[in-house]
């Protein structure tokens, strides 16, 4: 069992699969009452960075089933704000490939044509 500190509480993953090519393809719903929008900000809640870098990082641990840890963050481009009222419905897309125990990850979040998150890294299994 894999750790997860977002997963079922800010957020929920309605819909995950695999395409023929293993690019992991998956729908999330913000818990848009979570007590983090109301410091970041009340009157125009927005997801943090750094929660949407962990839920990238939640749902490779659950589709791989190792714990990990985000060591490098070769690219990360915040390039929309996700606004929970506006977008509870978030896509994300996650392809990955393993090698030595890293993971190696290009991910996406987005909504139809509103790309918020392009995301280049490695996972290390801890």
């Amino acid at each position: 069992m894999t750790t997860t500190f977002l997963l079922n509480d800010f957020y929920t993953v309605m819909s995950a699969k695999k395409t023929e090519n293993g690019v992991l393809l998956a729908t999330i719903v913000l818990n848009v009452n979570h007590p983090i929008f109301k410091g970041h900000f009340e009157q125009m809640p927005v997801v943090p960075g750094v929660c949407q870098t962990q839920l990238i990082k939640e749902l490779l641990q659950e589709e791989t089933g190792k714990n990990l840890t985000l060591s490098i963050g070769n690219n990360i481009k915040f390039t929309g704000m996700i606004i929970p009222t506006t977008h509870p419905t978030v896509q994300v897309e996650l392809n990955y490939t393993e090698a030595n125990e890293q993971y190696i990850v290009d991910a996406q979040l987005f909504f139809e044509n509103t790309i918020f998150t392009k995301f280049k890294g490695t996972f290390s299994q801890n």
